[in-house]
């Protein structure tokens, strides 16, 4: 019986991936920021002033450069990005020849549609304020650079073919790596001299 997948990504393949994805979409957020509401400071607060306060915010709140906001957007922004990225180095060998498409375009469109249907309920006040359009850009640059950075790591091989007791690391004749220096017919290695 075949496993699949026979190589796989190591985990550092997929932080790789999510800083460069998450330093990427920074710069359409604040384009959109830029172009749409005259401060870069819109998208930033967006997010962190959401997690931050739970009451209503103003629009004036959203243009103006806020410590607290900057440092939860960080905050949320960096762990997002992160495990989006481990997400991506576990998902690209299902789909090994194709990382853009599966990085750059279902990912994003599909979580940005799960996003879309429930943020009414997670946070109303946030939902008002979201662009989707700019949203779904930004992670589709995500996307597409983490995909790539991820699919530019060198591969390891899994050990799924390996028997169960290996696996789990326990040390049986017939599951080791026999030694070329012992075998049937040689006698069994001395113990060094005692000092």
């Amino acid at each position: 019986r075949a496993y699949l997948p026979v190589e796989t990504y190591p985990v550092l393949s997929g932080l790789k991936g999510g800083i460069a994805g998450g330093i990427a979409m920074i710069f359409p957020a604040l384009l959109y920021g830029l172009i749409a509401q005259h401060s870069i400071w819109y998208p930033v607060n967006l997010l962190g002033g959401a997690g931050a306060i739970s009451g209503r915010i103003t629009t004036a709140q959203l243009d103006a450069f806020h410590w607290s906001w900057l440092l939860v957007a960080i905050l949320i922004h960096s762990v997002t990005c992160l495990l989006v990225g481990l997400l991506y180095g576990a998902m690209l060998p299902m789909m090994p020849r194709y990382p853009v498409v599966l990085g750059g375009i279902l990912a994003p469109v599909l979580w940005t549609g799960i996003l879309h249907a429930f943020m009414g309920v997670i946070n109303p006040a946030l939902d008002a304020r979201i662009q989707w359009g700019w949203f779904l850009i930004s992670q589709v640059i995500y996307g597409v650079v983490a995909g790539l950075v991820v699919k530019r790591q060198g591969k390891i091989a899994t050990d799924q073919s390996l028997p169960f007791a290996a696996r789990l690391g326990i040390e049986a004749p017939g599951l080791m790596l026999s030694r070329p220096d012992v075998g049937p017919d040689s006698e069994p290695p001395r113990d060094e001299e005692k000092r």
